[in-house]
């Protein structure tokens, strides 16, 4: 009798203690928009929760409850009645506050508050004591799962559209799609990636392991759509860092101990979540155009410990290409009170024209799960050296019902895969991607695994060629090719001559990465345009291949050259080439232009032959690296490069004239300044240590044509300074609209400005001057010369502003070919970037 007594009492109680009153719903705005960050209360509480990014809640008691109550500031509350203990769905409509005076008002401060009046900064001040006391830094060993997904497609679709593009399909993918509630308009994805990893870390040793044990992709293939290279550009960042980096920009971070200078804190309420207090802040950018956020971040007042963080765009800040740009990232706790990330969701809204609601674009949507942590479990230093290296592109690949149980965490990507199952291969949806990818690449799909291109090199001018038409093509059946070939013809209408090239690589081993490659190339080559090349297959010089130029381009060197090359990279950003390489190169006309030389006493001689072999390194510490195949990409973040090639020329093997030996080195080093934008700096060596002919030493590399090259010389003509040792360097600071951003009016065209400042200076040997025969009169930079300036980018109409304008200034110096240049320049650029 007692036991059934206590089973009775203890069904009772739990039931009891069950939550008797539960409602879930959504909150909206006086325009039906999801209110994020809302508060809601049962009536007569105290403690309550907080809506999510989508307006979502959920609140529930072991208490009966007749009324909840919600708040938002600038807002009246809302007290909305419960006609039953459990409610679903329920609605809730805020409306603006008619009397002000009565709520706090959360938007930006009109006048900026000192430290010691802003309740804010205290708390400030807990976070930037603390940050190191949270984050998986605190522990020796971590294991965790991480899922990510990536989808992206078409975004502010009206029906009238979407029921052209779509036919038969249309019902049912609306039924699915996300629509935007104030403009209803709709985006449909039209591609997915999902990857699921296990993460293995040793703070000790400083190792990771990362293992893949699921991917797929699912939608249209991927030819590089552009979105898939903007996905590659947002990246995970630590929350507490001064400075993120997004879009390839340096936005300074709400946490940053510099961010009073920049932004408008407002604390609010504070909120009760279980034991724990939770302080609400939200922040204003300062200086709108300013590469900063705005949105809110909620802090645990024991700890200081960010629980949620929200950051999205202001609308008027000096980004292109983006019309919102959202970023949020919540926290759980683990043991010890450390907060570690729990998710991670970047979205965009990309347009190219305007960034108003009547432009349709495109959107990504990057979401990241972190969970199960295990902490304290050592693992063997071997175990971090046997990661699996992906070869292959279904390597990873599981079926459907591991995706369906992986994800039912994270909500929309059953809906987005079961949109892009719907959608099939939808021809219409096809043509559009098609067409970005041929505006973002270059190239134009002609059959399966076929591309022609580069379609932006199809026009040029030169003095010799005159109008020079190109046509080429390459292999792309997927990104990840593990062969690809690539080549193409040139005819000019003046010379009337045909010129091609040809080459082929083949990745015969991936870890390490192995790749041979070979090709052949007949063409007409400006030398005094070339600098260090990683690569000696095929290479046009950058100066042929414009179409309106200053001063002369006679000086052409036809080059017949035959290379086998071999790339051994032991780890992503190490890479080792070999290459041989045969030339057979003379003038392209020698009515205009002469590479003659005579060695001693021997005769004059208008054609050289060489036979050479080099070997290069190649370091790029911190460079984001994706794919697997024969050609990587390496959009992400900015990263340095430093580069050593030395190349040995043999005499006699097949005709060779010369034994030679030529080193040279180049580093390259974007230095990220905070909200002062990026300073490029590039420093440059070499050194010729035997006698040779023009075409083999190292001309000061130069640029005629009227558009931007950061790394040559405008005011100079080619072959104006010739050396066989040289040492250079280059800066180019790009402020972002710093200083603009801060002059009345002109901050209204959102313009950025640019610094830069180039030198070089070098000597030419006796014997090399004595050995010339040729139509350039040596003359190498003693004394150094210099180019410096400035320059205005972002120059363009709404959304779109590519255009750049440099003004060009140079030193003074002995000109002893021809005209002497110009003293002062403009050149133009086009550099689409955000």
């Amino acid at each position: 009798m007692k036991k059934i007594l206590f089973l009775f009492y203890s069904l009772f109680f739990a039931l009891f203690m069950q939550a008797q009153t539960k409602v879930s719903g959504v909150v909206f705005d006086d325009q039906k928009e999801p209110l994020p960050f809302a508060n809601i209360y049962f009536k007569g509480n105290k403690t309550g929760v907080s809506s999510d990014i989508n307006g979502v809640f959920t609140i529930e008691s072991a208490a009966d409850h007749a009324f909840i109550v919600v708040k938002y500031a600038g807002f009246e509350d809302k007290e909305v009645e419960l006609k039953t203990a459990q409610v679903s769905g329920l609605k809730v409509f805020m409306s603006n506050a008619k009397e002000l005076n009565e709520v706090v008002v959360v938007g930006r401060p009109k006048k900026h508050l000192k430290k010691e009046e802003n309740p804010a900064y205290k708390i400030l001040q807990g976070i930037w004591k603390n940050k190191k006391k949270n984050g998986l830094s605190l522990v020796k060993n971590y294991e965790y799962t991480k899922y990510s997904s990536v989808a992206n497609g078409l975004s502010n679709l009206d029906s009238i559209f979407l029921k052209r593009i779509l036919g038969v399909h249309y019902d049912s993918v609306v039924k699915l799609s996300v629509q935007k509630k104030k403009q209803k308009n709709y985006v449909i994805p039209t591609y997915l990636r999902e990857l699921n990893e296990k993460v293995y870390g040793d703070n000790t040793t400083h190792k990771e392991r990362i293992d893949i044990e699921g991917e797929r992709t699912t939608g249209l293939a991927d030819k590089g759509f552009v979105m898939e290279k903007i996905a590659n550009f947002i990246k995970p960042f630590d929350v507490y860092d001064d400075d993120v980096e997004v879009l390839n920009k340096v936005f300074v971070s709400p946490l940053s101990v510099r961010g009073y200078g920049q932004y408008e804190y407002v604390l609010r309420d504070s909120v009760q979540d279980g034991a724990k207090k939770i302080y609400e802040i939200f922040y204003f950018p300062r200086n709108s155009q300013d590469l900063l956020f705005q949105g809110s971040f909620k802090v645990e007042a024991k700890s200081f410990a960010i629980t949620e963080i929200y950051m999205r765009n202001n609308a008027k800040v000096n980004l292109n290409f983006v019309r919102n740009l959202a970023i949020e990232k919540t926290y759980t706790i683990q043991d010890n009170d450390v907060y570690l990330p729990e998710r991670e969701a970047y979205e965009g809204d990309f347009t190219i024209l305007s960034k108003g609601d009547e432009e349709k674009g495109m959107y990504l949507k990057k979401s990241i799960l972190y969970s199960d942590y295990v902490f304290e479990k050592p693992k063997e230093v071997a175990f971090y050296e046997g990661q699996i290296v992906q070869t292959k592109t279904k390597q990873f690949e599981k079926e459907d019902a591991y995706w369906k149980e992986l994800t039912t965490r994270e909500a929309g990507v059953n809906n987005t895969r079961a949109i892009i199952a719907d959608l099939g291969n939808n021809k219409r949806i096809r043509h559009v991607t098609n067409l970005l990818t041929i505006l973002s690449s270059g190239f134009i799909p002609i059959t399966h695994g076929i591309q022609f291109g580069s379609i932006y090199q199809t026009f040029s001018n030169n003095d010799i060629e005159g109008l020079r038409l190109k046509a080429g093509f390459r292999t792309f059946k997927t990104a990840n090719d593990l062969f690809r070939t690539n080549g193409y013809l040139a005819y000019g209408n003046r010379d009337k001559k045909i010129k091609f090239g040809l080459s082929a690589r083949y990745l015969i081993n991936a870890s390490p990465r192995v790749t041979v490659g070979a090709g052949y190339v007949n063409d007409n080559i400006q030398m005094s345009s070339l600098g260090l090349e990683e690569s000696e297959l095929i290479s046009a010089g950058p100066s042929t291949n414009v179409i309106i130029a200053r001063g002369e381009n006679y000086s052409l060197t036809n080059t017949q050259k035959s290379v086998f090359s071999v790339d051994v990279q032991p780890h992503k950003n190490l890479k080792f080439n070999w290459s041989s390489v045969y030339r057979n190169m003379s003038a392209a006309d020698e009515k205009f232009f002469s590479i003659a030389y005579q060695m001693e006493q021997d005769i004059v001689k208008n054609t050289v032959k060489d036979f050479a072999m080099s070997l290069g390194v190649y370091y790029t510490p911190k460079r984001d690296v994706y794919g697997f195949g024969v050609d990587q990409s390496y959009t992400g973040r900015l990263y340095a490069s430093v580069g050593a090639k030395y190349t040995h020329g043999f005499a006699a093997i097949g005709g060779s004239d010369f034994n030679y030996d030529k080193l040279q080195l180049q580093y390259n080093k974007p230095l990220q300044l905070s909200n002062f934008g990026v300073l490029r700096m590039n420093f440059e060596a070499a050194k010729v240590f035997q006698t040779l002919p023009v075409t083999l030493l190292t001309p000061v590399v130069v640029n005629q044509a009227y558009s931007i090259s950061a790394n040559a010389f405008s005011l100079l003509d080619y072959y104006d300074m010739m050396t066989d040792k040289y040492v250079s360097a280059k800066f180019e600071h790009h402020f972002n609209g710093y200083i603009f951003n801060r002059i009345p009016l002109i901050k209204k065209l959102k313009f950025r400005e640019v610094l830069f400042y180039k030198t070089v200076v070098g000597g030419i040997s006796d014997a090399n001057i004595n050995a010339n025969r040729s139509s350039v009169v040596y003359n190498a930079p003693t004394r150094a010369y210099s180019e410096y300036g400035f320059g205005i980018e972002n120059i363009g109409l709404g959304n779109f502003k590519p255009f750049r304008i440099d003004f060009i200034w140079r030193s003074n110096y002995v000109d002893l070919n021809g005209n002497e240049p110009p003293k002062f320049g403009v050149r133009f650029g086009f550099f689409p970037e955000f």
